[in-house]
Parts: structure tokens; C-alpha cells; sequence
């Protein structure tokens, strides 16, 4: 019984899901980019700030037209970062679901230091683009 257990909570098991949320976040950023639905950023409407992801769906329904110097200017930490970052995510949580053999860089330490360095550059994104003479930046 432990090893039905055991195998019915192994990662392995939990790969679909894992799967078809991030499909589910790939549509919805779809949705968003196609500006079906406005989606208003919650902490630079409660803040004023923009946020490290602040025009990141505009970003990719330039990108979906071809326009990439206007992704560029709505959010280059979104098209540099965040959507490679993203992509990599859906492909090996696919492979990994196909195969059935884990990614190593989805679990352990190359997972947690890979995470760290994403939230960190965010940070840093976040932080820098809204400094004063950094309009630029700004969505």
C-alpha cells in the first residue's frame, strides 16, 4: 500500500497538472495580450508603481504582430526573461509528463537557484524602472 502511496504523489504523478496550468497561464497571457479582457495591474493601481511585469501582455501581442521593438519598449524584462523562462518551464513539464523521466532543473537545487535568480531579477527590474530618469522603463 505505501508504494501505490508513494507513487500516486511522486512528482511524476503531479507532472499533468503541472502541465496544464502553465498552458493555462500560456492562454490567459494570450487572452490578455489580444486585449480581449483589460486586466488593470493591481499594485500600480494601488501604488502608482509599475511592476517588474508591468506591460508584459502588452509585450506579447506586439510580439505576436512582429512589432519587437514595441515589445522591447513595453517590457524587456518580460520578453528576455520571463517568457523564455516560461517556455523552458511548459517544455520540460511536458517532456517530463511524455518521457516520465523528471527534469533536473525543475526539482532540487538547480530548480531552487534558477527560481532565486528569476525573483531576484525581478526585484532588481521592479526596483530599477521605477527610479527617478528611468522613465524609459515604464510601461
Amino acid at each position: 500500500m505505501s508504494g501505490l502511496l508513494r507513487a500516486a504523489t511522486s512528482p511524476l504523478r503531479r507532472a499533468p497538472r503541472t502541465t496544464r496550468l502553465a498552458a493555462g497561464a500560456g492562454a490567459l497571457g494570450l487572452v490578455l495580450s489580444a486585449g480581449l479582457v483589460p486586466l488593470p495591474c493591481p499594485l500600480l493601481f494601488l501604488t502608482g508603481f509599475d511592476c517588474p511585469f508591468c506591460g508584459g501582455s502588452r509585450m506579447l501581442g506586439a510580439l505576436l504582430h512582429g512589432d519587437l521593438a514595441r515589445a522591447v519598449d513595453l517590457n524587456a524584462f518580460a520578453l528576455v526573461v520571463v517568457l523564455p523562462v516560461a517556455v523552458l518551464f511548459l517544455i520540460a513539464s511536458a517532456r517530463q509528463e511524455v518521457r516520465g523521466i523528471p527534469s533536473p532543473w525543475l526539482v532540487g537545487r538547480p530548480g531552487r537557484w534558477a527560481a532565486n535568480a528569476v525573483l531576484a531579477a525581478a526585484v532588481v527590474w521592479g526596483v530599477v524602472r521605477n527610479l527617478p530618469g528611468f522613465e524609459a522603463l515604464r510601461a
